[in-house]
Order: C-alpha cells, then sequence, then structure tokens
C-alpha cells in the first residue's frame, strides 16, 4: 500500500450512499477478485485504512469502482473512489485498432499482468442492435484460399479448448492475432475480402475470449468478447454477432448478472432471426437458460422449444460456428430444467449429453460429469454423485482449465457433509493428494 494525503472523503461519500458498511465493501471486493482469478481476503480494517488515506496496491481500486458502481447503478471511476493516479483503461473507437491494441498489451509481458487484472464491467455488458448493413449474397466467412490459414487456425484453437482446456495456448492465440491477422486487417484489401477477415477475426477473438472465461479471467474475456462483436458489426455478418453476444449473456450470467444477461441473449435472439439453424439453436438454448432464470417458466419452454426445432433443421456441418452439438443442447435443456426445479428431467437431459459428448470433448465431458455429481447428490444419490465425480477427476488432470477447478472446489464442498461415508472420503483424499 502506499501514503496518500489526508483521510479518503470521496470513498467514504461512496459508501454512504451506497449503504454499505466496511465490512460489506471488502467482501465485495474479495468477490470481484475472484472474477480475475485472485484470492483477496480484505476485511473492514483494511478499509478503514483506505478511509484513513491509505492507497491500496492495483488492482483494488479498479475492483473498489467496480463494486461501488454495481451497487450504486452508475459508473464511478478509482478517481472518483478517491484513488488518483490509476491508469485509464480506454478503447480505441474503431474496432480494428481496439483489438489491435488489446492484442498488443496481451503479448506484452510487462503490461500483461494489468490487463488481466482487470474487473469484469458490468457497465459494459450491453451491446446496440445488430449489424444494420447485413451483407447481400454468399454468407461472409466462407473458405477461401486467402482465408484458408485463418479457418485452420480457428479450427486448431477451436479444438484445443474442448481436448486441452482454455488456458492452453492461450499465449499463442493472442501473439497470432497480434502478428497474423491483424496485418490483415490494416492492408489494403477489397471490400468483400477485408469484411472476410473480419468475421474470421472476429471468430478468432471471440475463441482467446473462451479461453480467458475457462481460465477465469472475467475482465480480459469481456474485453475480447467486446472485439469481437465490434468487429462483426463491422463487417455485417448478424450470424457471428449474434453468437458472439449470446457468450456475452452467458458469461453475465454464470457471474450472476441476470439483467444484463437477459439483454444480451434477448438482443441475440433478435439478431439470428436470419441465422442459419445451428446457430439459432445456439442462441436460442442461451435465451432459455436466462429466461429459466428469471423465473419465466413459459419464455424458458418456448425458448427451448424453438432451440430443439431450430436443431433438428441444422444440417451436419461439424466446423467450429458451423454446428451446435447436440450433447451441449442436451447441457443447456438440463440447465433450464433445474432451474424450473425439475431435477429428474435435468438429470435425464445430463445423461443424453454425456452419451452424445465426442471423444474429443475432454472439457464438455468432465464438466458435464461435474454437474452430474452434483444433480445425484441433491436427489440422494450419494454412490452414483461419487461415480460421476470420479469419471471428473479423470477427465480433470488432462485439462487446464479454471472452470474445472472451480468444479471441482464445488465438489470438495458438496462432499464435506458426507466425509464420514466411505466413496466421499476416497474422493475429497484424492483431491487433497492431487492424485
Amino acid at each position: 500500500m502506499t501514503n496518500r494525503r489526508g483521510p479518503n472523503y470521496e470513498l467514504r461519500a461512496l459508501l454512504t450512499e451506497a449503504g454499505w458498511t466496511q465490512e460489506a465493501l471488502a467482501r465485495a471486493v474479495n468477490a470481484l477478485g475472484a472474477e480475475i482469478g485472485a484470492i483477496l481476503r480484505y476485511d473492514r480494517t483494511a478499509v478503514a485504512h483506505w478511509l484513513s488515506g491509505t492507497q491500496p496496491r492495483h488492482p483494488v481500486p479498479q475492483l473498489t469502482a467496480e463494486a461501488l458502481t454495481r451497487r450504486i447503478g452508475r459508473p464511478v471511476t478509482p478517481e472518483a473512489a478517491g484513488f488518483p493516479g490509476c491508469a485509464r483503461d480506454t478503447t480505441p473507437a474503431d474496432p480494428v485498432a481496439g483489438l489491435t491494441a488489446l492484442c498488443r498489451t496481451d503479448t506484452d509481458a510487462t503490461r500483461r499482468t494489468l490487463l488481466h487484472q482487470r474487473p469484469y464491467r458490468v457497465a459494459d455488458a450491453v451491446v446496440t442492435g445488430a449489424p444494420a448493413h447485413a451483407v447481400p449474397g454468399r454468407p461472409l466467412g466462407g473458405r477461401t484460399e486467402v482465408t484458408a490459414a485463418l479457418h485452420d487456425a480457428i479450427g486448431f484453437f477451436a479444438a484445443s479448448i474442448d481436448t486441452h482446456g482454455g488456458r492452453h495456448a492461450r499465449s499463442a492465440l493472442s501473439a497470432y492475432l497480434a502478428d497474423d491477422v491483424m496485418p490483415l486487417l490494416t492492408s489494403a484489401q477489397p471490400q468483400r475480402l477485408r469484411r472476410e477477415v473480419l468475421v474470421l477475426a472476429a471468430r478468432l477473438a471471440f475463441l482467446l475470449a473462451r479461453m480467458y472465461e475457462d481460465g477465469l479471467l472475467h475482465g480480459v474475456a469481456q474485453r475480447y468478447y467486446t472485439c469481437a462483436h465490434r468487429l462483426a458489426d463491422e463487417s455485417g455478418d448478424r450470424t457471428t454477432w449474434s453468437v458472439v453476444v449470446r457468450a456475452m449473456s452467458a458469461q453475465a450470467q454464470r457471474l450472476g448478472h441476470l439483467p444484463s444477461a437477459l439483454q444480451l441473449a434477448d438482443a441475440a435472439h433478435r439478431g439470428a432471426r436470419t441465422a442459419p439453424p445451428a446457430q439459432q439453436a445456439y442462441v436460442q438454448a442461451q435465451l432459455a437458460v436466462v429466461l429459466g432464470r428469471t423465473g419465466d417458466r413459459r419464455g424458458a419452454l418456448a425458448a427451448m422449444g424453438r432451440a430443439e426445432r431450430a436443431a433438428e433443421r441444422a444440417g451436419s456441418a461439424s466446423a467450429p460456428f458451423d454446428c451446435y452439438p447436440a450433447a451441449a443442447l442436451h447441457f443447456q435443456t438440463s440447465a433450464v430444467l433445474e432451474s424450473l426445479g425439475d431435477l429428474h428431467g435435468a438429470l435425464a437431459a445430463l445423461r443424453r449429453a454425456a452419451g452424445e459428448r465426442a471423444a474429443s470433448d475432454v472439457r464438455g465431458r468432465a464438466l458435464s460429469q461435474a454437474r452430474f455429481g452434483q444433480l445425484l447428490l441433491r436427489t440422494g444419490h450419494l454412490d452414483e454423485a461419487c461415480a460421476a465425480w470420479e469419471s471428473f477427476l479423470t477427465a480433470r488432470e488432462r485439462l487446464r482449465s479454471g472452470d474445472a477447478e472451480r468444479a471441482m472446489r464445488d465438489m470438495r464442498q458438496a462432499l464435506q457433509p458426507y466425509r464420514n461415508r466411505r466413496p466421499a472420503a476416497e474422493l475429497l483424499a484424492r483431491t487433497v493428494h492431487g492424485r
């Protein structure tokens, strides 16, 4: 920590406006730390020091400002919270310049740490309408001789997430964007080719966002998602735009920001009305999950029905962005049914998901088994739950995935009341010793 002159009256006034105690602010900052993969243990005494004029180290001023922003409902900067001298986080208005700047920061070892400590910002989880200037003729993003290398990169990194987890090859993708893709966008190109490259760059940025989200670095993941939907908007590709915005909705939902998640899911739904069936299924499934979480049973079931009908119309394509695997749809169906209180239906959907998972989808299989264990335990089937978690732990050993690590922590917490039962004790011992 560093000292500043005089008490922090700005922070005290914001605490009063928020109706928060010092302890409440400390808890909120700790929770935000978890969103960027940081374990923080601040308490009211730390906040008392901040109020007396001590300035905490980065990224605590940014986390404090975001916590107050969420509580009060209006933007609060670190400076407004009485923490001067914090670097401003600005994004160029031009989408290509924005992604270029982001990738340069991400590939610079001296600046990467600050980027990775950026908090998720609820105020940024907003999009305008889908591209109004949709491009006529054949769909954008198709494979051509000029764009073949970009398609190969998309296939490689998408498969890497499924097989190895989001923490694998992340720096390779950011370097590829910076060194190979950005020069294509900044060089003189025919308009049609530039739009093709914009779409493919958006898809690569989307994959990097997924990697960071799976690594539980939600702030930088949000930055890449934002770049991806802005690039898709610039290209005029409503389908890619809707796919990205759908993923942004899922991120907001998992962090507990349901109003943002619903707004984004609805925007994706409206943007995907003319999309191919596979992408419509992908978008509708997320809308169903959010509606279920918000208590809209009729809306959730209607959206799930649309997702299922769209999936039935989809072809047999297997390339990333052109398909929506049946296992993923069953997983979302399970989430919808669970939110509506139908645990047996949720279990049945998860069983279908497990049966449909491709062998190469190690991450999806692991997370399905982890969720399967949770639902089985909730329905009173301890032995079956432990068997599912055994499969999860076996798959987890092959992954570099923050989501898998979080699922293991959730498993340990769920099993604590049963630690004297043999199957639970064996699983807990296995995780303690890393076997």
